[in-house]
């Protein structure tokens, strides 16, 4: 059997790896033979806020930008 090197357990918001906010994770299994490949950042409505709030953050920084006369002529 391979070896995998697991590099990511934790949700990707904001451009950083993070924990859940509740800190809970789930086990990720492999299916050959049932056994814990990892424990993989359990996310929920808490994170999902977050990572929305990112996300409409990063669109208005960027929308200004792009919008701007000085952009598109660059």
């Amino acid at each position: 059997m391979v070896k995998v090197d697991i590099k990511y357990t934790k949700l990707f918001i904001n451009n950083e790896w993070v924990d859940a906010v509740s800190k809970k994770t789930f086990p990720t299994i492999n299916p050959q033979d049932e056994t814990v490949i990892a424990q993989v950042a359990e996310g929920d409505k808490a994170d999902v806020d977050l990572a929305v709030e990112a996300a409409t953050k990063a669109f208005h920084r960027y929308s200004e930008k792009k919008s701007s006369v000085q952009f598109r002529a660059s």
